[in-house]
């Protein structure tokens, strides 16, 4: 077998996705993930390599720091506030930072942490079966600049931890993906792409 022979573009075998495969001349590839749920699509791609029937895909790619983190907690008794604990990525209490904490554009409160970095809200009143979901609304800087989150927080939670990372750093991954090819048929190895070994087909 020669490496030409596996140029091309190659489906997976599966009623629940569409992915492809193209396998391109001048060694490089394109994937294309298609599962049942758009929301999960992706593309992406890099460099083969073929040797002794394993074909390897060369995955490199870079992502930054997540900038937020918060941390959902539900105390033995639960009170009718709720206690924010805002930190740095290290730990460190945040004063003077103002949380926007709301249910509805007409029912909000402002406040800004004490030295502690704590701030107390009064609880929502949450009808059963409803919407749990309170709006939260912050801004903070990221490597010097001003940054604008909104994001929702279950309205039951009594303890809210938030840690700011006002310095992420841009992450290098190296990846690679592990696929057999013998007499003509292509399968999955190792890849966190599929669930379990796939067979793709040439189109």
């Amino acid at each position: 077998m020669t490496t030409s022979e596996i140029i091309g573009k190659y489906q997976i075998e599966s009623k629940l996705s569409y992915d492809t495969l193209e396998l391109k001349k001048d060694g490089t590839y394109e994937y294309e993930s298609r599962g049942d749920s758009c929301w999960m699509w992706s593309d992406f791609s890099g460099t083969w390599e073929l040797k002794n029937d394993e074909l390897t895909l060369f995955h490199n790619y870079s992502y930054q720091e997540e900038t937020t983190e918060y941390i959902e907690k539900l105390d033995k008794f639960s009170r009718d506030f709720v206690i924010f604990e805002v930190t740095d990525k290290s730990g460190k209490p945040l004063s003077e930072f103002e949380v926007k904490y709301s249910i509805s554009y007409n029912k909000s409160q402002i406040k800004k942490t004490d030295k502690n970095g704590i701030i107390k809200f009064d609880k929502y009143d949450i009808v059963s079966g409803g919407n749990e979901n309170v709006g939260i609304q912050i801004k903070y800087l990221t490597n010097g600049n001003e940054t604008s989150q909104s994001t929702t927080v279950n309205g039951n939670s009594d303890r809210i931890i938030l840690r700011i990372n006002s310095e992420p750093k841009t992450i290098d991954k190296k990846e690679k993906y592990l696929f057999s090819y013998k007499n003509g048929i292509l399968k999955s190895v190792d890849f966190r792409y599929v669930d379990e070994i796939s067979t793709y087909k040439k189109l």
